[in-house]
């Protein structure tokens, strides 16, 4: 038996960073409505465009993460092939690539 008790390895798969499932580089999500978010994935940040025409640069947050990414007034969060983009003063879009 090894030496590592259940709790031990709670412990350090807790404190794993989020790495989330692969995303491709480069992404073409639909969106509710019709529109269309473009993601271009640098793992530590995204760019992108949003459904309004805007160009947006996102780092992960926290930096540990590779799903979730944000700052003031913008936040994207990446599952599997479903992006939920949100935008201060509007409604939170659901996209699918």
């Amino acid at each position: 038996m090894s030496g590592s008790s259940p709790l031990a390895t709670e412990t350090a798969l807790s404190s794993t960073p989020d790495l989330g499932s692969p995303q491709p580089k480069h992404a073409a999500y639909r969106c509710e409505g019709g529109a269309t978010l473009m993601i271009d994935n640098r793992i530590t940040a995204v760019s992108l465009v949003d459904p309004d025409g805007d160009m947006v640069e996102l780092p992960a947050a926290p930096a540990s993460q590779r799903s979730r990414y944000g700052q003031t007034p913008y936040a994207l969060v990446l599952d599997g092939n479903e992006a939920l983009y949100m935008k201060s003063g509007k409604e939170p879009v659901n996209c699918r690539r």
